[in-house]
């Protein structure tokens, strides 16, 4: 059976979160560890928070072009207010995103990563906005289950929508 995999574009608004930078790592547990940092920092009943269970990583979409190394977790703020020390600030400048929902194994995970990548080098009209300080953006839901609280090679069914900057071609 040949698997559809919906790629719609959306407008983003901007906003402000708070984050800790991580790298890639070979077991992919960079993430995890950076998200038990940040809510060791940043209690989920802060009342600074955005409404809605999700954490992100941003990717910075310069990145792209060689290799993604660098990420954030981060949770979306109201406002700023006292930041405590390790966690960083960042402004998302929202916008037109090439977006699709990942909701199946690993392998189906790759392949909704393939079908963006695809749609964008087959659209006559967009690509991935790669200019400096533009970040895409993963959400990771936290309920019913959190996936930043167990190891990557735990996860049965990964659960995230992708959301990439974009910007029309130039002709």
């Amino acid at each position: 059976m040949q698997e559809t995999i919906a790629i719609n574009l959306v407008e983003v608004a901007p906003f402000k979160t708070m984050a800790v930078r991580t790298g890639m790592t070979p077991d992919k547990s960079g993430t995890r560890v950076a998200w038990s940092h940040l809510t060791a920092q940043v209690q989920l009943n802060d009342t600074r928070l955005m409404d809605g269970p999700s954490a992100y990583v941003f990717i910075p979409q310069e990145q792209w072009i060689k290799k993604v190394d660098t990420l954030w977790v981060g949770l979306a703020v109201r406002e700023f207010g006292d930041v405590p020390d390790g966690i960083e600030t960042l402004e998302v400048k929202g916008g037109l995103c090439v977006s699709a929902q990942v909701y199946g194994n690993e392998a189906h995970m790759w392949r909704v990563y393939d079908a963006i990548f695809t749609w964008l080098e087959q659209s006559p009209y967009y690509e991935i906005d790669r200019r400096q300080d533009v970040l895409g953006m993963e959400t990771v839901p936290l309920e019913p289950f959190n996936a930043l609280t167990v190891p990557y090679s735990e996860i049965e069914t990964f659960n995230f929508k992708i959301l990439y900057p974009i910007r029309k071609k130039s002709s």
